[in-house]
């Protein structure tokens, strides 16, 4: 599946270069998961405005990529986001009929703090052509106008969240 977390960090420079600048649009079918319990995205909507967000695509049916990728993002952002306006986001993949079984036994895992955006039909990278198997690719930065500024997995290259945090500080 395109959105499974073992797939290769390496793209050709074009289609990496094409994403930045790129504006990102949050799809209103999105809806906020907060612990056990779902809420409109207009929850969402009334925190996003202004601020600039690290965004990370999760496969939500792959306990690793819970574990090994939005949990360690979480973690490893939160240091640079802390006292910081902006915030993270992570886009959940979990589609209709796997639903139950990720609320049931991977939701528990789920230890990050950033905002988690469920999605179950990949309306998310459908809107923003944003399908892709490289996992660099899938964690990024935008600015307040919610343009691509940044992106890069600094799970897969530490260097990366240093560039993540100089955009924050020039305040983009």
């Amino acid at each position: 599946m395109l959105n499974s977390c073992s797939t290769t960090p390496n793209k050709p420079a074009a289609q990496k270069d094409s994403l930045l600048a790129k504006t990102i649009v949050f799809p209103y079918s999105l809806r906020v998961l907060d612990g056990n319990v779902f809420h409109s995205f207009d929850r969402f909507l009334t925190i996003d405005e202004g601020k600039s967000k690290i965004i990370s695509i999760i496969d939500g049916t792959c306990s690793a990529c819970i574990i090994n990728q939005m949990n360690k993002l979480d973690s490893v952002f939160s240091n640079i986001l802390i006292d910081s306006d902006n915030i993270m986001v992570f886009v959940l993949n979990v589609s209709k009929q796997d639903s139950t079984f990720f609320m049931r036994n991977l939701q528990p895992s789920i230890n990050a703090k950033g905002f988690i955006l469920w999605d179950n039909n990949f309306n998310f990278e459908r809107e923003n052509n944003l399908f892709t198997p490289d996992i660099n690719l899938r964690t990024f930065m935008v600015n307040p106008e919610n343009r691509i500024i940044q992106y890069g997995n600094p799970l897969m290259h530490p260097d990366v969240i240093w560039e993540y945090k100089a955009k924050l500080e020039n305040n983009m």
